[in-house]
């Protein structure tokens, strides 16, 4: 039985495009963690990290102007350019938010 050319075209498009978002949000995270305070860059779209010096995972679920809506640890939080917001456990202080980057200050 075979496959539809069309189907076929579809599916590996689907497959080139959904392993290029994978490969590009994983290179488009940083960060570094001192003293129980960890700061993570999120850049060109990228929407998770895992932050080793924490043990937890960071996620944008939003941008909207000055303004993130985040989740860390499974805790959603919204935050703003330098204030400080109590997410779960955790301090969070946004240092810089653009259409393009986002760049978070969590500590303990």
């Amino acid at each position: 039985m075979a496959i539809p050319r069309k189907t076929a075209s579809l599916g590996v498009a689907a497959l080139i495009a959904f392993g290029g978002v994978l490969s590009t949000a994983a290179s488009c995270t940083t960060n570094t963690c001192v003293n129980g305070s960890c700061t993570v860059t999120f850049k060109d779209g990228a929407r998770s990290a895992k932050i080793d010096g924490l043990g937890v995972t960071v996620e944008i679920l939003g941008v909207q102007g000055d303004q993130a809506q985040i989740s860390v640890a499974g805790v959603q939080g919204t935050v703003s350019v330098n204030n400080a917001q109590q997410v779960g456990p955790f301090q969070v202080t946004a240092q810089k938010i653009t259409p393009s980057e986002v760049t978070l200050k969590i500590s303990r």
